[in-house]
């Protein structure tokens, strides 16, 4: 499995579990991580560990890149701009992650290569062919249509033009973007593996949140979880609690990131501190202990680009394996899994306004409220990582 991300995503690590579990030895080939971790899964094996690659000697772009990180959002719009330039004028895509990669694949000779996300699909195709080897792409997200510039779209896109069809399967989190890359691509039978949670017995109501920012246990706790990351409509959600004049009604950020401090500074402004709270990250182990802790999660992205237009994040699947009723954007995923399963509300979320009445209509009626409870006991069955690892595994058997 290649991954040109740092933080490995919980869909890969699901994924090895499950291909684990029907016999397959799994190796994860991944990028270096900025300092040394004491206790890492044993699958994960970091490009440049063990030799000095041809990358790491010839180019420095990667330091460069993780300055820039610390300094400034990675997705705000500075971030951008540099990105925008460096892979215009001054990296080739395919050449850059193939000087990286390629060294360290060939050390891992295999039966199945998976190019998890377009970045590693030219290298999964390069190791498959030298290999011998079937290549699964896994398409995490519509990433040619992400927030780049036009150029940098149209050169994604031809670098998933020229190797998708080499691929023996192609696999993606959902429907809309499996029609997307079938129409796009002409390539037929692109399987939706969902974003799923593995799910656990729901125990008894957990009072977690409420203890922890002293907030009286009749009141009531919507939570957002996940990155603080510019473009995900983060401070509007900061400032429709201006606008929710019901006092029992809190919003706790469970999470980190660049906009951390901002999130902070505005509550501040707008004078909501005693009902906006932050709570540090926790490790994805952990991570559904504080979720069960709220009454509802939210999910108020906008529809930026087609990607996120499409966008299924881990947070939605987060929220029903924790039983959690949910808010969500009215984005088309997001309307077939929450009001198609009825498990929640799905409005237009993109001024404060707007946002602050529909955070109110969640809460106003309690037997609403239980209904969507009841309704995630038998949804979060249905969409659990045990049902779609089954599934996976099916795919991979019939690479044999």
């Amino acid at each position: 499995m290649l991954s040109n991300d740092r933080q490995i995503d919980r869909r890969i690590l699901l994924q090895a579990d499950s291909l684990q579990e029907a016999g397959w030895q799994v190796t994860i080939l991944a990028m270096p991580l900025d300092k040394r971790v004491t206790h890492e899964d044993e699958r994960i094996q970091r490009i440049g560990a063990l030799v000095e690659t041809q990358a790491r000697k010839e180019n420095r772009i990667l330091q460069i890149y993780r300055l820039a990180r610390s300094l400034m959002p990675m997705n705000g719009f500075f971030m951008r701009k540099i990105k925008s330039f460096a892979w215009r004028f001054v990296i080739d895509q395919e050449r850059f992650y193939m000087n990286l990669f390629m060294a360290d694949g060939r050390r891992h000779v295999a039966d199945v290569v998976v190019a998890h996300d377009l970045p590693m699909l030219a290298v999964g195709r390069a190791l498959a062919e030298e290999f011998n080897a079937a290549l699964v792409y896994d398409s995490h997200e519509l990433f040619s249509e992400q927030e780049f510039t036009p150029g940098e779209q149209r050169s994604w896109a031809d670098i998933e033009r020229r190797h998708v069809r080499s691929c023996k399967r192609v696999i993606t989190v959902n429907p809309s973007i499996a029609h997307e890359l079938e129409s796009r691509y002409a390539i037929s039978e692109v399987a939706v593996i969902h974003n799923a949670e593995r799910i656990c017995p729901l125990g008894a109501r957990s009072w977690y949140l409420h203890e922890r920012f002293a907030i009286p246990r009749d009141h009531f706790v919507l939570l957002f979880q996940g990155g603080f990351s510019a473009g995900r409509n983060l401070e509007e959600l900061v400032q429709a609690m201006a606008y929710v004049s019901d006092p029992r009604i809190h919003l706790v950020f469970l999470g980190e990131g660049q906009l951390s401090e901002r999130l902070q500074r505005l509550t501040t402004k707008k004078r909501v501190g005693s009902r906006v709270h932050f709570h540090p990250a926790v490790p994805q182990a952990q991570l559904l202990e504080v979720t069960t802790a709220a009454d509802a999660g939210v999910i108020p992205y906008q529809a930026i680009c087609l990607n996120n237009y499409y966008c299924t994040p881990n947070k939605l699947f987060e929220f029903i394996s924790a039983g959690l009723p949910i808010l969500a954007s009215d984005l088309p995923e997001l309307r077939r899994l929450v009001a198609g399963n009825a498990i929640g509300r799905v409005e237009s979320l993109d001024t404060p306004e707007k946002m602050a009445s529909a955070i109110t209509a969640m809460f106003q009626n309690a037997d609403q409220l239980q209904a969507w409870r009841d309704n995630l006991l038998t949804v979060r069955e249905t969409l659990s990582w045990q049902r779609e690892g089954e599934r996976l595994k099916q795919i991979y058997e019939e690479l044999k």
